[in-house]
């Protein structure tokens, strides 16, 4: 008789999802720990939901279909890192010449993110558009003009404080590659990747590799 405790041994997926879900709600446990919302409702309403995110992103990252290499045991994407970050190939006048001609409401995107010396590219999506002063609209990081820079509502450039630098890029392959798995660097080269959050992971998998150069 097949004792309850054989199941996942027998099943080398279901091992797996076990694994990647273990590996997911430790992760996600300690972020809403570190960096949840201070709010008691706001904060039930998402452990409410977690275990959904959870075993969605665990059965998309079990049936992987993009170009990267899942880790299984910590939940994400691996691949080669690059020397140097790939948003330093792409000029304003590369970004312009997408975006120009490339605004749809839910595409994915990446942004460059320069901290305190050290770089990285988050994942996010392109939510809002305004045709009249030629903006577009990131869930996350707000509004940027089409070659790249951030501004306000209006348009106008956001001066930099000089810890923080952000620029929308133009979505490559290389790009969303070293989005999607924590890539980062500092003026020394490459240091150790960055852990994504259950709203990038989520948004990986939206992707569309297809036609990405």
């Amino acid at each position: 008789m097949v004792e309850q405790s054989d199941i996942f041994f027998q099943d080398p997926d279901s091992a797996a999802f076990a694994e990647l879900c273990n590996a997911l709600y430790q992760r996600e446990c300690l972020f809403l720990a570190e960096h949840g919302p201070n709010q008691n409702g706001l904060l039930k309403r998402k452990l409410k939901h977690l275990h959904i995110h959870v075993t969605q992103s665990a059965e998309q990252l079990l049936n992987n279909t993009s170009p990267l290499t899942v880790d299984r045991h910590n939940a994400s994407y691996q691949a080669k890192q690059s020397p140097k970050s790939p948003c330093t190939k792409q000029t304003p006048d590369v970004i312009n010449k997408y975006y120009a001609q490339h605004q749809t409401i839910g595409a994915i995107c990446t942004v460059s993110v320069n901290e305190l010396g050290m770089t990285h590219l988050e994942i996010d999506s392109l939510d809002r558009i305004d045709t009249e002063k030629a903006l577009i609209h990131v869930n996350k990081f707000g509004w940027f003009n089409t070659s790249g820079q951030p501004t306000d509502h209006q348009g106008h450039i956001l001066n930099h404080d000089g810890l923080r630098h952000i620029k929308l890029l133009k979505p490559t392959k290389a790009n969303m590659t070293a989005a999607c798995c924590g890539h980062r660097w500092s003026h020394s080269g490459k240091i150790l990747p960055r852990v994504l959050t259950m709203r990038e992971l989520r948004l990986s998998f939206n992707i569309k590799w297809k036609g990405l150069r």
